[in-house]
Formats: structure tokens, C-alpha cells, sequence
């Protein structure tokens, strides 16, 4: 029996990891400050509220890099998007609307499954009254988090478990 699977995407450094890494309440994926860490498809198997799935950490999207790694990175995000029931787009919270955020965006706009729009690094209420401008991105109202401190994060799950197929 196929698992069902939750993929978190966005671009560079907006938390995908440390996401991951809270959900399932130990380190499994690397997290630095630098782009481009996180090269390939992450996964592991998790429980919650009686659901399992597979939750997929990916590296960013839009990544620019000197060693060569954006076509590899990018096809391994191909291949989680493509596999994912449930999509978690991740964006900074913290540092706002970025052209890299309509990028992503629209390539999740073509994809056939529910998509979460999730703004991480939410950890002041001054960060919070900056949440309306993600709207414009159409994915609706996010949902504010922040990985570091685990805020929003018991929200996040029941969001992406209550979209899974039964």
C-alpha cells in the first residue's frame, strides 16, 4: 500500500528543512543558512491524528548556483511534486514578498493536488500584519508558523492530514 505524501516546497531558505525537522520532532534534515544545503528529496514516514504519510523535505526552488546543482535539485523537486497528495509552499514570513515567491507559485498552480500556502518565521505580531500580502499569490489566507519556536505548527499538520485522500 502506497503512503500518502505531504511534499513542503518553496525557495531557498524559507524553512522547508527546520519544518520537516519539527514535524517529526528530531533533526533529520540539515539546516544552514546557506542555500542550496538541501540537494536531494527527503523523506520519512510520520503519524498524526491517526494518519500516516510520507513528508518530503525538498531543496529550493529557483536556486542559483556556481557548482551546478540547480538542474539536479530542481528534477528531484519534479519527482517529490509530482509524487505529493498535499503541497506545504513554504515562504519567509519573516523577510516578505520576493519575485522568487511568484516563481514558485506559479509552477504549483499547474499541479493537481491541494497546495497550503504557509509562512514561516512568523514569530512577532509585527511579522503577522505583514501575512495579507501572500494573498496575492492565490492560494488563499496563510498559514502563519514558525519552525524555530513551533508556532502554528499543530495547525500546519491537522491543515495538510485534513486534504490527504482517504
Amino acid at each position: 500500500m502506497n503512503l500518502p505524501r505531504v511534499a513542503i516546497v518553496g525557495r531557498p531558505n524559507v524553512g522547508k528543512s527546520s519544518l520537516l525537522n519539527r514535524f517529526v520532532g528530531r533533526r533529520v534534515s540539515i539546516v544552514e543558512p546557506t542555500a542550496g544545503v538541501t540537494r536531494d528529496r527527503l523523506s520519512v514516514t510520520m503519524t498524526w491524528r491517526d494518519r500516516t504519510f510520507e513528508l518530503i523535505d525538498t531543496g529550493g526552488l529557483g536556486l542559483v548556483d556556481e557548482a551546478q546543482l540547480k538542474e539536479h535539485i530542481e528534477s528531484q523537486i519534479d519527482v517529490a511534486l509530482q509524487a505529493a497528495d498535499v503541497i506545504l509552499f513554504v515562504v519567509d514570513g519573516k523577510e516578505g514578498f520576493v519575485p522568487g515567491d511568484q516563481m514558485v507559485a506559479q509552477r504549483l498552480r499547474r499541479m493537481d493536488c491541494p497546495v497550503v500556502l504557509v509562512a514561516n518565521k512568523v514569530e512577532s505580531r509585527w511579522d503577522e500584519h505583514a501575512l495579507h500580502e501572500w494573498i496575492k499569490l492565490g492560494f488563499g489566507e496563510p498559514m502563519a508558523t514558525s519552525a524555530t519556536e513551533g508556532v502554528g505548527i499543530t495547525d500546519l499538520l491537522d491543515a495538510a492530514v485534513s486534504r490527504l485522500p482517504e
